[in-house]
Formats: C-alpha cells, structure tokens, sequence
C-alpha cells in the first residue's frame, strides 16, 4: 500500500536507497530553507536521482523513482557550509512537480509502505559474502557493515556499492519486489565477475 503526498525534493547526481544513510553539504538557499523547515517541522523529504542537470543552478530532470529521507544529524563544517546526515527510510515515486520562486523542487509524491522485514537464508549467502568483502576493501568494518541486515536491505547495500552505471541503479527503485530487486543486483555481480576473468 502506498500514500500520495506534498514533499519538497533534493535532487543529488547519485542514487540513495532506503537503509543507507549518507552525508550532504547544503549551500544553496533553496535547500537551506528545505533543510530548515524539515528539522523544524520533523517532516521528511525525497531524494531523486538527477537525469540531466547539476545540483547547484538551474532546475534539473529528475528520474521519477526516489527514497523519502529524514535528517539525522546537522552541524556547522570547517568550510562554513551546512552538513547533514541523512537517512533513506521509504520509496518514493514522483507523480507531478512545480518550482517555487526560490528554486526548491515540490512533488507530488507516493509513498511506498516499508520493506518486510525478511530473514536472510542460506540462497543469499554470496551476496552477503560479496557485501563483506565490499566492505573490507572500502575500509569498512564489516560488522557495521552487515548490522541488522535483512533481504531489502542487503540488496540496496549492495547495490548502493556495486559499480555499475547509474541507469541500472536508479532502475532498482522502480522494482516494488524484494525478491525481484536481489534477483537484480545477483545479475550485477554475475556480469561483474565474468568481466573480471
């Protein structure tokens, strides 16, 4: 089940999935206010994957599948600029958009329901084996890494780490099933040993 509502977007040149969480510096007025008013209000926002366009300047082509997002942390950087740290929570796909006069991007929006949260067997054991050793040679503990790790969330980590091209990631949004999605990101990594052998 999902629900349509109003939410201001933040349009970033990558994609961020529900359960990652990831630091942004903000800068432009536009998404100061947005940023102001979702620590005031203890409202969310969406993140989308810019299309055509570049974050800062004019309005950008959006692809229309996003995750909601809430603010986790924020502090003042060395370099003067705001920092936020925010969370992926929920899919989110665009049904319509408008500009208001500072910039700031507003959808209309649905919101899918959460993930199940589904135990992980014995089928998704390379997959936990491959975000693992992902891990390590990112620098990552891994136990961090795996934390309370279920099904959905493996495969957005996963696929948050792969290196494949930017369509291919922003295309897992749009698949509402989980099974579907780690289907999906085993294709990514069957194709990305092949190349390597």
């Amino acid at each position: 089940m999902e629900t349509s509502t109003e939410i201001p977007l933040f349009p970033l040149q990558m994609v961020l999935y529900p359960t990652i969480a990831t630091r942004l510096q903000v800068f432009e007025q536009r998404y100061l206010r947005l940023v102001r008013e979702s620590l005031a209000e203890q409202k969310p926002f969406g993140v989308v994957p810019i299309t055509k366009g570049k974050e800062a300047g004019s309005t950008p082509e959006i692809y229309p599948w996003g995750t909601l997002v809430t603010i986790q942390d924020w502090d003042q950087l060395p370099n003067g600029l705001f920092g936020i740290a925010i969370k992926g929570e929920q899919r989110l796909h665009v049904e319509s958009t408008r500009v208001e006069d500072d910039g700031l991007m507003i959808a209309e929006a649905k919101i899918y329901e959460p993930d199940p949260d589904e135990h992980i067997t014995f089928a998704e054991d390379d997959l936990v084996d491959m975000l693992e050793s992902l891990a390590k040679h990112m620098g990552i503990d891994s136990k961090t890494f795996l934390a309370g790790i279920n099904k959905a969330s493996l495969a957005w980590r996963l696929a948050g780490v792969l290196p494949v091209q930017p369509e291919l990631k922003m295309s897992l949004l749009a698949k509402d099933d989980v099974e579907a999605r780690l289907f999906e990101v085993k294709k990514w990594v069957i194709e990305m040993k092949m190349r390597q052998q």
